[in-house]
Protein backbone atom coordinates (compact mmCIF):
# COMPACT_ATOMS: atom_id res chain seq x y z
CA UNK A 1 0.00 0.00 0.00
CA UNK A 2 1.44 3.39 -1.00
CA UNK A 3 2.03 6.10 1.48
CA UNK A 4 -0.06 9.27 1.21
CA UNK A 5 3.03 11.34 0.34
CA UNK A 6 3.75 9.09 -2.65
CA UNK A 7 0.14 9.23 -3.76
CA UNK A 8 0.14 13.01 -3.69
CA UNK A 9 3.20 13.18 -5.91
CA UNK A 10 4.92 16.02 -4.09
CA UNK A 11 6.24 14.91 -0.74
CA UNK A 12 4.42 16.45 2.19
CA UNK A 13 6.96 16.54 5.02
CA UNK A 14 8.54 19.76 6.27
CA UNK A 15 11.93 18.68 4.97
CA UNK A 16 10.58 18.33 1.44
CA UNK A 17 8.96 21.76 1.55
CA UNK A 18 12.32 23.13 2.67
CA UNK A 19 14.06 21.44 -0.29
CA UNK A 20 11.58 22.91 -2.77
CA UNK A 21 11.90 26.30 -1.08
CA UNK A 22 15.69 25.96 -1.26
CA UNK A 23 15.45 25.13 -4.96
CA UNK A 24 13.32 28.21 -5.59
CA UNK A 25 15.63 30.59 -3.74
CA UNK A 26 18.75 29.04 -5.29
CA UNK A 27 17.22 29.62 -8.73
CA UNK A 28 16.25 33.16 -7.80
CA UNK A 29 19.73 33.96 -6.51
CA UNK A 30 21.41 32.43 -9.56
CA UNK A 31 19.29 34.39 -12.03
CA UNK A 32 19.34 37.69 -10.13
CA UNK A 33 23.02 37.72 -9.22
CA UNK A 34 24.47 36.50 -12.51
CA UNK A 35 24.42 39.91 -14.28
CA UNK A 36 25.79 41.64 -11.17
CA UNK A 37 28.87 39.61 -10.32
CA UNK A 38 29.71 37.59 -13.45
CA UNK A 39 32.34 40.16 -14.49
CA UNK A 40 34.53 39.49 -11.47
CA UNK A 41 36.79 36.47 -10.97
CA UNK A 42 35.52 35.82 -7.46
CA UNK A 43 31.97 36.42 -8.69
CA UNK A 44 32.21 33.78 -11.42
CA UNK A 45 33.58 31.31 -8.89
CA UNK A 46 30.66 32.04 -6.56
CA UNK A 47 28.21 31.56 -9.42
CA UNK A 48 29.77 28.23 -10.32
CA UNK A 49 29.32 27.14 -6.71
CA UNK A 50 25.70 28.33 -6.74
CA UNK A 51 25.09 26.47 -10.00
CA UNK A 52 26.52 23.31 -8.44
CA UNK A 53 24.19 23.72 -5.46
CA UNK A 54 21.36 24.23 -7.96
CA UNK A 55 22.14 20.92 -9.66
CA UNK A 56 22.29 19.06 -6.34
CA UNK A 57 19.11 20.66 -5.00
CA UNK A 58 17.24 20.00 -8.24
CA UNK A 59 18.27 16.33 -8.16
CA UNK A 60 17.24 16.00 -4.50
CA UNK A 61 13.91 17.72 -5.17
CA UNK A 62 12.89 14.80 -7.40
CA UNK A 63 14.47 12.09 -5.22
CA UNK A 64 11.16 10.72 -3.87
CA UNK A 65 11.37 8.01 -6.52
CA UNK A 66 14.51 5.89 -6.70
CA UNK A 67 14.43 5.42 -10.48
CA UNK A 68 13.88 9.12 -11.05
CA UNK A 69 16.76 9.93 -8.68
CA UNK A 70 19.10 7.60 -10.57
CA UNK A 71 18.25 9.27 -13.88
CA UNK A 72 18.64 12.72 -12.30
CA UNK A 73 22.09 11.83 -10.96
CA UNK A 74 23.17 10.34 -14.30
CA UNK A 75 22.18 13.60 -16.02
CA UNK A 76 23.52 15.91 -13.31
CA UNK A 77 27.03 14.46 -13.07
CA UNK A 78 28.08 15.26 -16.68
CA UNK A 79 26.49 18.71 -16.39
CA UNK A 80 28.39 19.30 -13.15
CA UNK A 81 31.70 18.08 -14.54
CA UNK A 82 31.44 19.96 -17.83
CA UNK A 83 30.39 23.19 -16.10
CA UNK A 84 33.52 23.16 -13.94
CA UNK A 85 35.68 22.00 -16.86
CA UNK A 86 35.04 25.34 -18.56
CA UNK A 87 37.24 27.00 -15.95
CA UNK A 88 40.20 24.86 -17.05
CA UNK A 89 39.36 24.33 -20.74
CA UNK A 90 37.52 27.42 -21.91
CA UNK A 91 36.72 26.24 -25.42
CA UNK A 92 33.53 26.55 -27.45
CA UNK A 93 33.08 22.76 -27.54
CA UNK A 94 33.25 22.38 -23.74
CA UNK A 95 30.94 25.37 -23.16
CA UNK A 96 28.49 23.98 -25.73
CA UNK A 97 28.54 20.53 -24.09
CA UNK A 98 28.06 21.96 -20.59
CA UNK A 99 25.09 24.04 -21.74
CA UNK A 100 23.51 21.15 -23.65
CA UNK A 101 23.77 18.75 -20.69
CA UNK A 102 22.40 21.40 -18.36
CA UNK A 103 19.38 21.89 -20.63
CA UNK A 104 18.71 18.14 -20.72
CA UNK A 105 18.97 17.91 -16.93
CA UNK A 106 16.69 20.88 -16.21
CA UNK A 107 14.10 19.76 -18.76
CA UNK A 108 14.02 16.41 -16.96
CA UNK A 109 13.58 18.10 -13.56
CA UNK A 110 10.83 20.36 -14.95
CA UNK A 111 9.01 17.33 -16.35
CA UNK A 112 9.20 15.41 -13.08
CA UNK A 113 8.03 18.32 -10.90
CA UNK A 114 5.15 19.14 -13.27
CA UNK A 115 4.11 15.49 -13.27
CA UNK A 116 4.14 15.49 -9.47
CA UNK A 117 2.08 18.67 -9.37
CA UNK A 118 -0.46 17.20 -11.80
CA UNK A 119 -0.79 14.08 -9.62
CA UNK A 120 -1.16 16.07 -6.40
CA UNK A 121 -4.68 16.13 -5.00
CA UNK A 122 -4.13 19.16 -2.77
CA UNK A 123 -2.46 22.56 -2.86
CA UNK A 124 0.29 22.69 -0.25
CA UNK A 125 3.30 24.88 0.46
CA UNK A 126 5.41 22.37 -1.44
CA UNK A 127 3.09 22.61 -4.44
CA UNK A 128 3.41 26.39 -4.53
CA UNK A 129 7.21 26.28 -4.30
CA UNK A 130 7.23 23.60 -6.99
CA UNK A 131 5.15 25.74 -9.34
CA UNK A 132 7.38 28.79 -8.79
CA UNK A 133 10.55 26.71 -9.17
CA UNK A 134 9.38 25.32 -12.51
CA UNK A 135 8.75 28.83 -13.77
CA UNK A 136 12.33 29.85 -12.96
CA UNK A 137 13.70 26.54 -14.25
CA UNK A 138 12.05 27.30 -17.59
CA UNK A 139 13.89 30.63 -17.58
CA UNK A 140 17.23 28.93 -16.80
CA UNK A 141 16.79 26.21 -19.43
CA UNK A 142 15.82 28.75 -22.07
CA UNK A 143 18.79 30.96 -21.23
CA UNK A 144 21.07 28.01 -21.96
CA UNK A 145 19.24 27.37 -25.23
CA UNK A 146 19.87 30.98 -26.26
CA UNK A 147 23.54 30.56 -25.36
CA UNK A 148 23.73 27.41 -27.50
CA UNK A 149 22.19 29.28 -30.45
CA UNK A 150 24.68 32.13 -30.02
CA UNK A 151 27.60 29.69 -29.85
CA UNK A 152 26.43 27.81 -32.92
CA UNK A 153 25.71 31.00 -34.86
CA UNK A 154 27.68 33.99 -33.50
CA UNK A 155 25.69 37.18 -33.96
CA UNK A 156 22.33 35.45 -33.56
CA UNK A 157 21.59 38.08 -30.89
CA UNK A 158 22.42 41.78 -30.99
CA UNK A 159 23.60 42.88 -27.56
CA UNK A 160 23.78 46.57 -28.47
CA UNK A 161 25.41 48.74 -25.82
CA UNK A 162 25.68 45.76 -23.45
CA UNK A 163 28.45 44.28 -25.61
CA UNK A 164 30.81 47.10 -24.55
CA UNK A 165 30.50 46.06 -20.89
CA UNK A 166 31.79 42.52 -21.44
CA UNK A 167 35.24 41.61 -20.15
CA UNK A 168 36.85 39.56 -22.93
CA UNK A 169 38.59 37.36 -20.35
CA UNK A 170 35.40 36.64 -18.41
CA UNK A 171 34.17 33.05 -18.43
CA UNK A 172 31.37 32.60 -20.98
CA UNK A 173 31.55 36.31 -21.93
CA UNK A 174 28.31 37.62 -23.45
CA UNK A 175 26.49 34.39 -22.61
CA UNK A 176 25.97 35.73 -19.09
CA UNK A 177 23.34 38.12 -20.47
CA UNK A 178 20.97 35.35 -21.46
CA UNK A 179 19.70 34.71 -17.93
CA UNK A 180 18.45 38.29 -17.86
CA UNK A 181 17.15 38.10 -21.44
CA UNK A 182 15.33 34.84 -20.73
CA UNK A 183 13.48 36.26 -17.72
CA UNK A 184 12.35 39.45 -19.46
CA UNK A 185 11.18 37.34 -22.42
CA UNK A 186 9.43 34.76 -20.24
CA UNK A 187 7.57 37.51 -18.41
CA UNK A 188 6.96 39.36 -21.74
CA UNK A 189 8.60 42.59 -20.51
CA UNK A 190 10.73 42.87 -23.64
CA UNK A 191 12.96 45.87 -22.91
CA UNK A 192 14.62 45.59 -26.32
CA UNK A 193 18.23 45.98 -25.16
CA UNK A 194 18.99 42.49 -26.51
CA UNK A 195 17.51 41.69 -29.91
CA UNK A 196 17.17 38.27 -31.58
CA UNK A 197 18.49 38.56 -35.13
CA UNK A 198 18.37 35.13 -36.78
CA UNK A 199 15.09 33.28 -37.48
CA UNK A 200 15.91 30.57 -34.91
CA UNK A 201 16.69 33.15 -32.22
CA UNK A 202 13.42 34.98 -32.93
CA UNK A 203 11.42 31.75 -32.92
CA UNK A 204 12.89 30.65 -29.59
CA UNK A 205 12.18 34.05 -28.06
CA UNK A 206 8.57 34.02 -29.27
CA UNK A 207 8.08 30.46 -28.05
CA UNK A 208 9.40 31.33 -24.58
CA UNK A 209 7.07 34.32 -24.32
CA UNK A 210 4.09 32.14 -25.25
CA UNK A 211 5.23 29.42 -22.84
CA UNK A 212 5.44 31.91 -19.99
CA UNK A 213 1.90 33.14 -20.56
CA UNK A 214 0.40 29.68 -21.00
CA UNK A 215 2.22 28.35 -17.95
CA UNK A 216 0.83 31.04 -15.67
CA UNK A 217 -2.71 30.72 -17.06
CA UNK A 218 -2.86 26.91 -16.96
CA UNK A 219 -1.16 26.45 -13.59
CA UNK A 220 -3.26 29.10 -11.85
CA UNK A 221 -6.44 27.48 -13.23
CA UNK A 222 -5.23 24.05 -12.13
CA UNK A 223 -4.31 25.19 -8.61
CA UNK A 224 -7.61 27.03 -8.15
CA UNK A 225 -9.53 23.96 -9.30
CA UNK A 226 -7.51 21.67 -7.03
CA UNK A 227 -8.00 23.99 -4.06
CA UNK A 228 -11.78 24.13 -4.62
CA UNK A 229 -11.94 20.33 -4.83
CA UNK A 230 -9.80 20.10 -1.69
CA UNK A 231 -12.19 22.37 0.25
CA UNK A 232 -15.18 20.41 -1.07
CA UNK A 233 -13.73 17.11 0.20
CA UNK A 234 -13.14 18.62 3.62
Amino acid sequence: MKKSGEKAGLRDSLGDDVVLAGLFFALLFFLMSYPLIADHTLGTLLLDVVFSVLLITSAYAVSHNRKVLIVAVILALPAFGLWWSVRAINTTAIIFASLAMSVVFFVFVITVILRNIARSDEVSVGTIYGVMSVYLLIGVAWSFLYAIVELASPGAFDFGALATTVDSSATRGELRFFGYYSLVTLSTLGYGDITPVTPLARSLSALEAVTGQLYVAVLIAFMVGTHIAQKHRR
